[in-house]
């Protein structure tokens, strides 16, 4: 294969990962009860969304809670994300391609009220998909103990 074929074929693939890419912000919106988090998700996409909003506003008030922690806003302190390795995902990639795929995230997920909102930036001329999300950490951490994904206090005994 000459130089040229293989610069098309990584073009091609840069661009397909630049259309389906997604930037998203999570930050605290206050803890409700019984180990809930509010999170304030903002979800910015290129060109048209392939999932219905609610579900992508959802994966990713996980996703920020698994993987990134929420930052600190309207007040609110900041949280630190459940899984401190970043490299987990990858290495447990079997259970979160399920995870993720077959929907068991939504189980820890709901949007708050009328809070979901779909609208075009005309600034950076993407779509923003935002809403608060109430995500129930407790049941999460759980679920993610008994799947052996991170280990828990009573593993430390």
């Amino acid at each position: 294969m000459n130089m040229k074929r293989v610069f098309v074929l990584f073009a091609l693939c840069l661009g397909c990962f630049m259309v389906y890419a997604q930037e998203y912000t999570v930050t605290s919106a206050g803890q409700g009860h019984s180990g809930n988090y509010l999170v304030n998700v903002v979800v910015s996409t290129k060109g048209k969304i392939s999932t219905k909003a609610e579900d992508l506003v959802m994966h990713y008030a996980v996703h920020g809670v698994l993987f990134r922690g929420l930052m600190a806003g309207g007040g609110y302190s900041e949280q630190k994300p459940l899984i401190k390795d970043p490299n987990v995902e990858g290495i447990k990639s079997d259970f979160f391609k399920a995870f993720w795929d077959e929907g068991a995230y939504k189980r820890y997920a709901t949007i708050v009220g009328s809070s979901l909102r779909v609208m075009k930036n005309k600034q950076t001329k993407k779509n923003e998909t935002s809403a608060i999300v109430r995500v129930d950490k407790e049941s999460l951490q759980h679920y993610l103990e008994e799947s052996g994904v991170i280990q828990g206090f009573s593993n430390l005994w």
